[in-house]
């Protein structure tokens, strides 16, 4: 049984440690801290678990942060118990990929978490999957903000630090399993 950790009820990502080594790392979503008492099946030091809060990181109340935050920390210190794979993108990769999403926010063609860049990849055509595996292609309609920029030098939105305004920003939620073609132009401008 793992005993009880005195933590806020806040989002905020975790670390469990296991004789001073970070053996797994977690995020939580608000209200959900009770999330850290459920690894029963990893062997922790239940005195040495480090949270970081959104109190301290306000960012994290992002989720979208959150989450690409959680997987930088798993890919540097690959704790034991983390089976995640997947490589974090470039945090101005991650800054394009929240940029486009608010336009159409679908993991059909944008994975915030992933290295994976379908747009730039097919920047007339959006490859869907079906369910029937069958491939479909729908026209690109994000605003092709990836032909001005340069993903190695500093980006701006409008002349502002982009980690600010994107966390700031209310983020439209995620329209998983739902092809929507309908995109909704950003009014600011990605830049270098």
């Amino acid at each position: 049984m793992v005993e009880k950790i005195n933590i806020e009820k806040e989002p905020l990502i975790y670390f469990l440690f296991n004789k001073n080594k970070i053996v797994y790392i977690g995020e939580t979503e608000k209200e959900n801290g009770k999330r850290i008492y459920y690894h029963t099946d990893k062997k922790f030091d239940k005195n040495n678990v480090k949270c970081i809060s959104s109190k301290k990181l306000s960012f994290l109340n992002n989720k979208y942060f959150r989450r690409y935050y959680e997987l930088r920390w798993i890919n540097k210190f690959k704790p034991k118990y983390n089976k995640e794979k997947t490589k974090a993108p470039s945090l101005n990769l991650f800054f394009l990929k929240m940029f486009l999403w608010f336009e159409n926010p679908s993991t059909e063609w944008i994975v915030p978490y992933s290295t994976y860049c379908p747009f730039i990849k097919y920047p007339k055509w959006l490859q869907h999957i079906t369910k029937n595996k069958k491939v479909r292609w729908v026209p690109n309609s994000y605003t092709r903000v990836w032909d001005q920029i340069d993903l190695k030098k500093k980006l701006y939105i409008d002349n502002q630090n982009p980690f600010k305004f994107l966390f700031n920003e209310e983020m439209k939620p995620s329209l998983t399993g739902k092809l929507r073609k309908k995109f909704t132009p950003r009014k600011e401008t990605l830049h270098n």
